[in-house]
């Protein structure tokens, strides 16, 4: 018999334990997520623009940072003031290469926020006493994910030339897995996950990583290309994209494999097998857009408060409403 959470999720319900079904800091009830006076997830890319990767689809605009660390906690401080679940933490670059890291890090856990940290994995992670701090700051962690299985495409979404990202990152997720970062829990939820651009030239893999992620109690979301930031400027190979024809059969396969495992859930268009829950993006600089599908500049935070940001966004983007919102992206494709 497949145990369940007692706890009800946005747009999922109960979730079978030891699925990876819900990440935690993603792990918002349908109350939690629709309540007005609490912000849900933010996306903050106050991190370095610093990286050693070139990915092709990259939506940051590898922007220097210029908020000072005490002017970041002043932030924090704002959004824990307005209830804010967790921070996405995306940077310009790779966060874990920015030299105010883990005090930024620290500084949202004392201040009861969840920190989830958007990571290549490989340039930091295959340190273990690294590790072993995220671990105890008790964040949720992202690496990167092209191919689990692919070197060759994997080193090739990164601009790898001597070919070593693959082998790198993989040695990062074990050392993650043998932290206990996917450790199961009664609520259902995770701290382990992958965010996957899929592509043609990756989406025959979606079978093998969804199986993966749910034998090891790994979250997964499945993301197609997003026009946003860099990749904007550079003409896409249309060859990576995935044919409306496809997806619609990626999404089937999906939700076959997944009620196997006893986890029925909603499809959704941007991520497949969760909702998105994200609400303002706060840039390196304190500008602010609604979300990283979206980069109209709406303020600044450092000039305009939380709640004054929330209404700009709210009265020029009323689908952004968390009372109506239904989870899918805004800015890909309907179902």
């Amino acid at each position: 018999m497949i145990q369940k959470s007692k706890k009800e999720y946005f747009k999922k319900g109960q979730v079978p334990i030891g699925v990876g079904a819900v990440l935690k800091g993603w792990d918002l009830s349908e109350e939690e997520y629709r309540s007005s006076d609490k912000l849900p997830i933010v996306d903050f890319r106050a991190m370095t623009n610093a990286c050693l990767h070139d990915c092709f689809f990259c939506f940051t605009d590898k922007n220097k940072k210029t908020l000072t660390v005490n002017e970041i906690k002043n932030i924090i401080d704002r959004l824990a003031d307005n209830k804010t679940h967790a921070i996405n933490y995306l940077g310009e670059g790779e966060p874990t290469l920015d030299k105010d890291f883990f005090e930024i890090i620290k500084y949202t856990s004392i201040k009861g926020i969840h920190s989830i940290i958007f990571t290549d994995g490989a340039t930091r992670l295959r340190d273990r006493e690294f590790v072993k701090r995220l671990y105890d700051l008790d964040t949720s962690i992202l690496p990167k994910c092209d191919s689990l299985f692919d070197a060759k495409y994997q080193n090739f979404v990164v601009g790898d030339k001597k070919n070593d990202f693959f082998n790198k990152r993989n040695e990062a997720i074990d050392i993650l897995i043998s932290q206990g970062f996917n450790k199961i829990q009664d609520d259902g939820t995770t701290r382990l996950g992958f965010d996957m651009v899929v592509s043609s030239k990756n989406i025959y893999e979606v079978e093998n990583t969804l199986r993966y992620c749910r034998d090891n109690n790994l979250w997964i979301m499945f993301a197609f290309y997003l026009p946003a930031g860099r990749s904007t400027k550079d003409k896409l190979d249309e060859s990576f994209i995935v044919s409306e024809k496809d997806k619609v059969k990626m999404r089937e396969l999906v939700s076959k494999i997944d009620s196997e495992y006893g986890f029925e859930h909603e499809m959704f268009n941007n991520f497949a097998t969760t909702p998105c829950m994200e609400f303002m993006q706060i840039y390196g600089d304190g500008r602010v857009s609604p979300c990283p599908g979206n980069e109209t500049i709406i303020g600044n935070i450092m000039l305009d408060s939380v709640a004054e940001l929330e209404r700009r966004i709210l009265d020029k983007f009323p689908d952004h409403n968390r009372q109506i919102f239904k989870g899918h992206c805004l800015y890909r494709e309907s179902l």
